[in-house]
This record gives structure tokens, sequence and C-alpha cells, in this order.
């Protein structure tokens, strides 16, 4: 049988409801092709949702050369937007003197405050002036992150959960589809004004002049770039935060991808590792939230 036949009909199978639940447990782990996954984004999916709820289930992730099938366990509920100037700003307002909370990770380092880092920002007043106040809270390294979002009764994200939200349940590139649109990323490519295919392409026509203009913009300025489960600015614009760390416990992973990315970087798979004492203005972050029983039976 021709491969290509081959793997329609096993991203048919993945597109019936419950198959990927099967496939999930399959000894040795599920390890899918590249085509198998493009066909299985051209097929009929789950129909989209508002409610920024990635629900619990078997979700497609990981890069073209290494595609898996994993199970997020339980239901959560995102930010619609990465966190904003604004909401950071209440949480600074709540700090003790020396820049710390009592929402701080147990394991938080010495000397670690909760203020930006006024002297990276672009622009030093941009926690001040309110014409920032939907930008993304950038220049927050990982132990502010996590404390904001114990601030709000929430967490960071796990990096399977933020991809799986950005992909939704049949693996797609972009969160809106498997095609890429120019008018719905800050990346590279939309500051330059053409692709960026190369990374001499990059140095050449962005590293020059474009590097001096490119810059986060508005987390709500997209609407296009939303994904399945209603999850806006997912790729592009700032990497964000993830609660997951691999072999070194001083950094975790950041996903999605910012403004000084070419486009073919800031796929819903894309990620990178950022150490946590860092802060960036390329590097913002989005909470979540759990859903109690009830919550689940009732959405």
């Amino acid at each position: 049988m021709h491969t290509a036949f081959q793997e329609l009909l096993a991203a048919r199978y993945l597109a019936e409801a419950g198959n990927q639940d099967v496939a999930v447990d399959v000894p040795g782990g599920a390890f899918l092709t590249e085509q198998v996954r493009a066909f299985l984004a051209g097929l009929p999916s789950t129909p989209a949702t508002d409610d920024c709820v990635l629900p619990a289930g078997t979700y497609l992730v990981g890069p073209a050369e290494r595609l898996l099938l994993r199970r997020v366990p339980r239901s959560v509920r995102f930010d619609r937007h990465a966190v904003t100037v604004q909401r950071y700003r209440r949480f600074l307002q709540a700090l003790n003197r020396d820049g710390t909370s009592r929402w701080d990770h147990p394991d938080q380092p010495a000397n670690v405050t909760h203020h930006p880092w006024t002297d990276r920002l672009r622009e030093s007043d941009y926690y001040a002036d309110t014409r920032y106040d939907s930008y993304p809270a950038v220049c927050v390294n990982w132990w502010s992150a996590y404390a904001f979002a114990g601030f709000e009764g929430k967490r960071l994200p796990t990096s399977l959960e933020w991809e799986a939200a950005a992909r939704g349940t049949n693996g797609r590139l972009f969160p809106w589809g498997d095609e890429p649109r120019d008018g719905l990323i800050n990346c590279a490519d939309s500051w330059v004004g053409r692709p960026v295919v190369t990374y001499q392409a990059w140095y050449e026509d962005f590293a020059g002049d474009a590097v001096r203009r490119a810059w986060v913009t508005p987390s709500d300025e997209r609407p296009g770039n939303r994904s399945p489960f209603g999850i806006g600015d997912m790729v592009g614009n700032c990497w964000e935060w993830t609660s997951t760390s691999l072999g070194d416990p001083g950094e975790a992973v950041i996903c999605g991808g910012s403004y000084d990315n070419p486009m073919r970087a800031v796929q819903a798979s894309s990620k990178g590792l950022y150490r946590k004492r860092g802060g960036s203005n390329a590097v913002g972050f989005r909470c979540v939230e759990e859903i109690t029983d009830t919550e689940e039976t009732v959405v």
C-alpha cells in the first residue's frame, strides 16, 4: 500500500472521536509523520469554542520531525490574552517594600524583585504610562510571572498545555490553521514587509533598520490570531513563560516566538529555553486557572 494512502488512513482514524485517546497508549509512544499531521489538519475537527478552556484530552504536539500524541489530564482555562501592563500594575501595588510578595515561589532566589527591569525596557515609562495598558507585560522574570499568577489565583501553564491550546485537536501549525498569514502575526516578516526565509535574510533585512522599529504591540490588536479555543495572540508578539523546566532548574520553557523572530519560527510548536532570572522585551506570559469538576460538567 502506498505510504501516503496509509498516512491518510491514519489521519482519518485519528480524526474520529476517541481514537487519539486510544493511540496515545500505544506501547513505546505514538510518533506521527508530518504528512499524517497535514492530512489531519485538513479534515473536519472539533468545532471551535470561545471560552478559552483547554479540555482534558489527547493532543498532537511537537516539531515536524518528532510529532507525538500527549495527554492533558485536566481541563484548564487560559487567559484570553497575555498578561497586560495594566494587570501587572495591580500586582506591583500589592508587593512588599522589598519587591517580594506573599505569592513567591518557595525556591525563589534571594534579591529577586518583581519590579520590571526598567533599564532593559525599550520605553522606561512602559509600566507608568497608561498608553501601554493593553500591551503585554514584558521584562518580567519567571519568578515574577509565577508570583503574579498566584496573586490572581492562577498558575503558569505547562508547555504541553500551552502548545495544545495553540494547536487545537488537529495539530495545526498556527492557531488559525496551516497557512501563514502576514497580517495576523507580529514577527520579523511584518516589520520587514516580506517573508524572511533564511538567517542571512533576517540579518540583512531585519537586524539593521527594522530591529530598531520592531517591538511588542497591544495584546488584543490581532483578533484573527486566535486558537480553536478562543485564546488570542499565541504566536508572535512575545514569547510566553511556562512552568516547565527541563534539565536545568534555573531555566524554563518559553513558547510562541516574538516580534523579532521570522514567521517560520513563530509557529504553535515553537519553543525555547530562557533563564528564570532573565528579563526581555520579547518575553511575557499568560496564566491558566484550574477548572473544578462542577465547572467541567457545566462547560
